[in-house]
């Protein structure tokens, strides 16, 4: 019980935050399209936040999403199979997706680490943080793997939370 209840803790974290982020891409993205139409010039750095802030919210809800097994490729592939024998795709799904993060972490560690003195252009914020979403991204939803492989995927049929 224990364990469902960390793993359900890192989703709603990462949901939440994943959440917050992207309420602040909306507001970017609205003071962007009313600078530019109504007050003939916008945010310079806008776009460029947006963008990078979007890398943040596909990562975080990655998390969330390994949680609640909403995948496309899961859902798809296990309803072909017989029921008794679903499990086995979400299994080989986990182990394929756990693969990848770890690729993820040990090449976007270095990634990051290399970028610290680069900045963006229009921000001037250090690349090392947008390119920290891949490997902390990975690493999160490895963590979930794991929580997920432990308890026996119990959250397969957890209904994600309303926002």
């Amino acid at each position: 019980m224990r364990i469902k209840s960390i793993s359900k803790g890192l989703a709603l974290t990462c949901q939440w935050s994943a959440a917050a982020i992207f309420v602040v891409v909306c507001g970017l993205n609205f003071s962007q399209v009313f600078g530019r139409y109504v007050l003939g010039s916008s945010i310079p750095w806008g776009e460029e936040i947006m963008r990078y802030a979007m890398i943040w919210v596909m990562m975080l809800g990655g998390v969330a999403s390994i949680y609640y097994a909403e995948h496309m490729a899961v859902e798809s592939l296990g309803e072909l199979l017989a029921p008794h024998r679903r499990h086995l795709v979400l299994t080989a799904t986990y182990i394929v997706a756990g693969l990848f993060c770890v690729l993820l972490v040990y090449y976007g560690w270095p990634a990051a680490m290399g970028n610290t003195r680069q900045r963006a252009a229009a921000s001037g914020l250090s690349m090392f943080w947008v390119y920290l979403a891949i490997p902390l991204g990975a690493l999160l939803m490895l963590i979930q793997i794991a929580l997920c492989a432990v308890s026996g995927f119990a959250s397969q049929n957890a209904e994600p939370e309303r926002l």
